[in-house]
């Protein structure tokens, strides 16, 4: 989905992010300020159309893709501090300049040349959106008891089944769907690409939730007919398809947790604001000591979240699967930012509640944060269940190790 027309034009030229990644924070600022200017006051869906179409012109949308790929190559540490920045401005428009759930999927770099060629390079350039066709309504999190099923005959999947709580699924081009594999080709959990025009996927019904900008749907797969260039990687990733959801799972949680910070920063700033302002008896409302507690203890939190968050982005960085460092991040980093709006929300008493001020939408997301990409009480098992420290993991060898991640963290799915 492409915006109308607008008349942005990048103040840096997006071909600077191969030279020095460094260049995406001015770029980011640069973007912010034209859309701050020109895209606020539009209604929801057209914001976030602009504000797409702003980070594709600015180079920064799917820049964290390798180059080779269509992307910039620009490392985890910087993409999580963009996303943080683009939280912390408080509004939807900043955080769509930077890809996401509609976005390429990491998934895909598994993928054969051709499937890299087809699916995923469109998606890296913006021209098409994507779903992740994974959970379903029985088996939640559990990516061992998928039901839905792909079985083969004489060189054709068919793909029957459900899938539940899949964002993006009405309005995207592309899904990739996990189902079990059954047939001559192998068995067990496999993924699979697929346009959403391919005839027997159906988007069945929204399911509305207590964020409107939250989209999620229920998908059948009624007889869907696949051929062998559907499977990821090609067939001889028939099998592995949980193994390769550990593989990739951190960069989303990752991503998450960076916007949880900025989040957090934005609602802190706003109590810190009225705190001062605010004239209570006489004095500013920043002198109570209670006052002072929820500004304090949400300033530390908000800077130990960071902390974590540059752990497990070093860690992508440094070819590492970063499942307990991710796992972590996203654990402390959405619990975090629910406490600091919420506190937050204390601070501005009544005026806390009400929507100018942006803390009960701000409340929504983040309450979301806390389930989705891995509930709480799942990344404490997965923190309890995986040792302290990940090998150093070379490219070759990482299909292997998130095969064994995938079977050792059985437990906290």
């Amino acid at each position: 989905m492409r915006a109308p027309h607008i008349d942005y034009q990048p103040a840096i030229d997006p071909a600077e992010i191969r030279k020095d990644p460094e260049v995406c924070f001015d770029i980011l600022r640069d973007a912010v300020a034209w859309l701050a200017a020109n895209a606020a006051h539009l209604p929801g869906g057209e914001q976030i159309a602009v504000s797409r179409e702003v980070g594709i012109r600015s180079g920064l949308y799917a820049c964290q893709f390798p180059v080779e790929a269509g992307g910039g190559s620009v490392p985890e540490r910087i993409i999580v501090a963009l996303r943080e920045e683009a939280a912390a401005v408080g509004r939807q428009y900043a955080r769509k300049i930077l890809s996401g759930l509609e976005g390429p999927s990491w998934v895909l770099l598994e993928g054969t040349p051709a499937q890299q060629e087809k699916w995923l390079r469109p998606l890296i350039d913006g021209v098409t959106t994507r779903c992740l066709a994974m959970t379903e309504e029985r088996g939640g999190s559990d990516l061992t008891r998928v039901q839905t099923r792909a079985v083969r005959r004489d060189g054709t999947w068919v793909l029957s089944g459900r899938k539940y709580l899949i964002s993006n699924a009405a309005r995207a081009d592309v899904a990739i769907v996990l189902a079990r594999a059954e047939g001559d080709a192998g068995e067990g959990p496999t993924m699979f690409v697929l346009g959403t025009d391919t005839p027997g996927w159906k988007v069945v019904r929204e399911l509305p939730g207590m964020d409107a900008h939250v989209d999620q749907y229920e998908v059948e797969l009624d007889g869907v007919e696949l051929g062998d260039d559907a499977v990821i990687g090609g067939l001889d990733r028939v099998g592995g398809g949980a193994g390769l959801a550990s593989e990739y799972l951190p960069y989303g949680r990752t991503s998450m947790a960076a916007r949880a910070v900025g989040m957090a920063r934005y609602a802190l700033g706003v109590a810190r604001r009225h705190a001062e302002e605010r004239v209570v008896f006489g004095v500013p409302l920043s002198e109570k000591q209670f006052i002072r507690e929820f500004i304090v203890r949400s300033d530390v939190k908000i800077e130990a979240a960071r902390c974590l968050v540059r752990l497990a982005a070093d860690a992508i960085d440094r070819d590492r699967l970063a499942v307990r460092e991710a796992a972590m991040a996203k654990l402390y980093a959405t619990e975090a930012a629910c406490e600091v709006v919420d506190d937050a929300m204390q601070v501005l008493g009544g005026r806390g509640w009400l929507v100018e001020f942006g803390l009960e939408q701000l409340y929504r997301e983040v309450r979301l944060m806390r389930i989705v990409d891995g509930t709480s009480e799942m990344l404490k098992e997965t923190v309890f269940n995986l040792p302290p420290t990940t090998p150093r993991m070379a490219k070759t060898a990482r299909a292997a190790r998130a095969a064994k991640t995938a079977k050792t963290a059985r437990q906290s799915w």
